[in-house]
């Protein structure tokens, strides 16, 4: 067992500490040896280190036996300069630094306030405009922002931030002064609203009621411009800008002056930061920021002039500007109005027009009014007019499809003949009835080829436009303008509105109708004796002759749908153009010439004969012929053939008369040279007979509209050939010259012709019959009986050739 250590403590001498064992003893004195030397080094380092305390204690006097030198020397100094006017100086100075030291601060705070209520001033503006607030509000804003900014700038180093916020502020403002013209150009805006975006208008630009009344007639004059030259609907373009018109000479002078000053006056009643409405915002902090603002911002107040504008003023300048707004709303009116052909929408937009205007009318109006109602009446009337016109005008296109058909002819294929009952063999579509099919068989009997048609198409929308205008007029003649027992536009205007409106323009209106068809028919006139010029010289002459007269005759029947005062004027520039007389003649050239030709060359074959044809059926004492010869039946019956073959629908009164004339003037020269011709002709003999081949054809020399014209010359040659037997007996030409003498007779009576109730071509008959008589040795009383044979035949037998009757 380990011995315990010796305590120190509990040894009252050295020698109780030998009480104990030995390496008890042993190992207590190695401990007391190190406490010793333990001892001893502590108490080297405590005489140290109080003697370096010793020393620093000396330094400390030595340093405290100069400071208390130097407060001697301080206090006495102080004793010396210790006096009331020193005390007050240094009393002075200190409260001017303590100044410095807050006036810095107060800077600080206030550049930093004014800058936030700055920048929530932009957002006040922004939210006001972007949510259609009030624009006086964000005036107030925007006069407040400016004031702020100019403060911020003043100072001796402006942030860069306060540039930008320049831009934005300047942004800002263009906005609402936009935002104020909308409000100018709204044509119903309230009284309020106008009033409220005048005095707005004013603050942001620190204008006068006289630059505000200027503005607000420019805005107004802009828009009526821009509504008039930018047009989607016509007739909504056109009548806003006539409210807006009306609108602005009825709010000016309710506004202008005294509703505006009266506006103007009260935002000098308080400054502008102490306004309830500015309070309010929440964005501009005025609660926190309000008390850093200046002074001179807090403290501003408004004063426009709102005394500077004076009613003779105002009501001077709304008549300069309702002069030129009026002028440019006709101009508008009338650029607005060039596109618009549709009649009713003009009517249309002429009624809303004037009764807008009539009935802004008031009893302070003067004679000024009457004269923008007359410009308008003008304007409205003029263009009408002009469509009136121009869809008269297109009747020149009847003439362009008629002159495009003509020059692109071909013949047998342009307009290709169709017999009248030739029809499809398709089942037709009788859902309607038989109508269609009637309708067929009409236009075939009376020539409506499909290029007749097409001209009709364009005509019947000539008739069509035509008869639009007079219905539009007739309906502008039953308009009610006097309906308003209260009206004041009789007081004001010299004639009621409904003998102004409902008589007067309609008249005007027919006139220039009745005006504008008589060019129409002028230039067709032109167009057609342009036509007839190269008609003639043109081959297929009579192919041409027949499509023009048709469409001639088609137009002439769909005129007195027109009137008769119209329908009269057409005639009349068809009967100055001739051209019908010219298509007459060359459809009796070429439905004549080949008859005519083939009956000349019969009556010279039998004139050579030694005797007449049929002279077996002669009667009476002396026999004389009772009938025609075969060569004048034949002649007629080709020539039937041709006129039938162009059609019957062409030969009425005036054209078969045209074809009589052409017929007697080539048959008197024609039987003239026949008569002059040798009477007897050599021809050899072939059993007494000369050789004839019956199916022998003879080409005209006119040229014939059809094959059925050549079958009817060939028919001719073959009765000529029959009819001039010839034999070796004397010859015995008074027997022929008394045929041909009844033959002249019989086709005077087919051919004779009335102009103004005398019988035409008396001369040219009595000069064939006075010289077959002399060449035929013909005595009066055998021309009486010759001449009565001849007119009573013609009686019997004028039914076979009715086409002449």
């Amino acid at each position: 067992m380990a011995a315990v250590p010796i305590d120190t403590k509990t040894l009252n001498s050295w020698e109780d500490a030998f009480q104990h064992p030995i390496p008890v003893v042993q190992r207590l004195e190695k401990r007391l040896r190190a406490d010793v030397e333990e001892n001893r080094e502590k108490l080297r380092t405590l005489v140290g280190s109080s003697y370096r305390d010793l020393l620093g204690t000396a330094g400390r006097i030595i340093e405290m036996d100069g400071q208390m030198s130097e407060v001697e020397a301080t206090l006495g100094d102080i004793g010396l300069k210790c006096n009331t006017r020193v005390l007050e100086t240094i009393g002075r100075n200190m409260e001017g630094l303590r100044r410095y030291h807050a006036s810095k601060v107060t800077e600080d705070y206030s550049f930093a306030s004014q800058l936030s209520v700055l920048q929530g001033c932009h957002a006040v503006i922004s939210r006001l405009l972007r949510h259609s607030g009030s624009s006086l509000l964000a005036a107030k804003v925007l006069v407040i922002a400016r004031l702020l900014h100019k403060a911020l700038a003043s100072s001796a180093s402006p942030a860069p931030l306060v540039d930008s916020l320049r831009n934005k502020l300047a942004a800002r403002r263009a906005k609402l002064l936009k935002y104020i013209d909308l409000t100018f150009a709204n044509p119903h805006p309230e009284k309020a609203a106008l009033v409220e975006s005048m005095h707005a208008f004013c603050l942001a630009t620190s204008s006068t009621p006289t630059d505000v009344l200027r503005h607000f007639h420019h805005v107004r004059s802009e828009t009526i411009s821009n509504k008039l030259r930018h047009a989607d609907n016509v007739q909504t373009a056109i009548t806003e800008p006539m409210k807006l018109l009306i609108s602005t000479l009825q709010d000016t002078q309710a506004i202008f002056p005294r509703r505006l000053g009266i506006a103007l006056e009260t935002s000098k009643a308080q400054p502008l930061l102490q306004d309830p409405s500015i309070l309010e915002l929440a964005e501009l902090q005025l609660d926190i920021h309000g008390r850093w603002v200046a002074e001179d911002i807090r403290q501003f107040t408004s004063r426009p002039r709102h005394d500077q504008l004076q009613r003779s003023d105002a009501e001077a300048m709304l008549r300069s500007w309702a002069v030129e707004a009026m002028k440019s709303f006709l101009s508008g009116l009338q650029h607005a109005l060039g596109p618009e052909k549709d009649l009713a929408a003009l009517v249309q937009i002429r009624r809303e027009l004037l009764e807008l205007w009539l009935s802004s009318l008031q009893p302070t109006s003067t004679s000024e009014a009457a004269d923008v109602l007359n410009d308008l009446r003008n304007v409205l009337t003029g263009r009408i007019a002009d469509a009136m016109r121009d869809q008269a005008s297109s009747l020149r296109l009847v003439s362009q499809k008629v002159s495009y058909t003509i020059s692109h002819w071909q013949a047998g294929v342009t307009n290709p003949r169709v017999k009248l009952w030739d029809l499809p063999t398709a089942i037709a579509d009788l859902s309607n009835g038989i109508v269609q099919e009637t309708q067929s068989i009409l236009d075939r009997c009376h020539g409506r080829s499909k290029l007749v048609h097409n001209v009709l198409d364009v005509f019947e929308e000539w008739v069509h436009s035509v008869l639009e205008a007079q219905a539009t007029i007739k309906k502008m003649r039953e308009m009610r303008w006097d309906e308003d027992p209260d009206d004041i536009a009789d007081e004001i205007l010299p004639e009621p509105p409904q003998v102004l409106l409902s008589n007067q323009d309609p008249k005007i209106l027919e006139t220039r109708l009745e005006e504008s068809v008589s060019d129409a028919f002028r230039h067709l006139r032109q167009d057609l004796s342009q036509m007839e010029q190269t008609l003639s010289d043109e081959p297929q002459s009579g192919e041409k002759a027949v499509y023009l007269l048709r469409v001639l005759r088609e137009l002439r029947q769909r005129m007195p749908r027109l009137g008769v005062a119209l329908a009269s004027s057409f005639s009349v520039s068809l009967h100055e153009s001739s051209v019908e007389a010219t298509c007459r003649r060359l459809l009796a050239v070429s439905v004549c010439d080949g008859p005519i030709s083939t009956f000349h060359e019969s009556v010279r074959q039998y004139l050579g004969q030694p005797h007449a044809p049929a002279k077996e059926l002669w009667e009476g004492n002396p026999p004389l012929p009772v009938q025609p010869s075969p060569a004048v039946f034949i002649f007629m019956r080709a020539l039937m053939g041709n006129m039938s073959n162009a059609g019957h629908d062409l030969w009425n009164s005036s054209t078969v008369r045209a074809l009589k004339l052409y017929l007697v003037d080539t048959r008197t020269n024609g039987l003239l040279e026949a008569a002059n011709t040798p009477t007897l002709v050599e021809i050899p003999l072939t059993n007494g007979h000369t050789p004839v081949d019956a199916h022998e054809e003879v080409q005209t020399e006119g040229g014939a509209l059809d094959d059925d014209e050549n079958n009817g010359t060939t028919e001719s040659q073959q009765a000529s050939d029959v009819a001039s037997p010839v034999t070796g007996s004397a010859v015995r030409p008074q027997e022929s010259f008394l045929q041909l003498l009844f033959d002249v007779f019989y086709l005077h009576s087919a051919l004779q012709t009335k102009v103004e109730g005398l019988l035409a071509n008396t001369d040219q008959h009595e000069t064939i019959i006075a010289e077959l008589s002399t060449k035929g040795d013909i005595d009066k009383a055998a021309q009486q009986r010759l001449q009565k044979g001849a007119v009573d035949y013609w009686k019997k037998s004028y039914l076979l050739f009715a086409l002449l009757a």
